[in-house]
């Protein structure tokens, strides 16, 4: 079947989902093909149901996809990754993207599930953080209207690699950011609004490099789980957004090789 793991992908992903914590239920038969499962659902934006017979019961994939989630398991992955330091990571970046929520969204409530109104509509807001290499190393999701440096706390308070340069666009420019980047020993190359009495330059250059997060965007929105929001639940809609972006990082290393 099509866009199926590699077993250099697989080789990865093995040591992590046999790992079993005391309340990670019984195994499923076959932990790759129930990841390959959850791939397809994210890749194409199918709902579970629709899940060919190929990859198992719908049903159990979903449960194993929930309890992965839940365990935190793809936190654990992205960690992991991220501590490798494989690529250059002195050099971050941070930027946002709405992203439009599907009708079968909404309806969780008395839940603050990241759902709001934005000039796109109803929508969410998924707020990243990335390496030089544009591979992710924070995510956090947002209602739509959330401004951008609102952001900025939860990526950095996520952990991983300290940066020493943080690139970012206007919607960043705030003497708060840029203080607390000095508090962590690093720098926030930020282009200034207009209406600042004294203009900071910004290195061309180095600048540039800020592309590398909105190709990271636009490879997380190439699944259209992630491009379009259709899950109730924040922590279901992250876990999409996670998985996909633990496949970017996977598929960046076994290329190189």
């Amino acid at each position: 079947m099509r866009n199926l793991m590699s077993d250099d992908e697989w080789l990865f992903f093995e040591p992590f989902l046999h790992a079993q914590g005391p309340k990670s239920g019984r195994p499923p038969s076959n932990h790759r093909l129930t990841l390959d499962g959850n791939f397809w659902i994210a890749r194409t934006g199918a709902p579970w149901r629709d899940l060919p017979n190929y990859f198992g019961k719908w049903s159990s994939v979903y449960r194993q996809f929930r309890r992965w989630t839940l365990l935190g398991v793809w936190d654990v992955l992205l960690d992991a990754l991220n501590d490798a330091k494989a690529v250059p990571d002195t050099v971050q970046m941070i930027d946002s993207t709405i992203i439009r929520a599907h009708h079968q969204a909404a309806g969780a409530r008395g839940l603050k599930e990241g759902l709001g109104r934005s000039k796109g509509g109803f929508t969410s807001k998924i707020h990243l953080r990335t390496n030089a290499e544009g591979l992710p190393i924070a995510l956090e999701i947002s209602e739509g209207q959330t401004s951008d440096y609102k952001g900025y706390a939860p990526l950095m308070e996520w952990g991983g690699p300290d940066a020493k340069v943080l690139l970012a666009d206007k919607g960043y420019d705030a003497n708060s950011i840029r203080d607390d980047m000095e508090k962590r020993g690093g720098y926030a190359m930020i282009p200034m609004r207009k209406n600042r009495k004294e203009i900071t330059p910004v290195d061309d250059f180095v600048y540039g490099l800020r592309n590398q997060v909105e190709r990271c965007f636009n490879k997380l929105k190439n699944a259209r789980r992630v491009a379009t929001r259709y899950d109730k639940t924040m922590l279901s809609f992250l876990g999409f957004v996670q998985v996909t972006s633990i496949r970017v990082w996977v598929k960046y290393f076994v290329n190189r090789t």
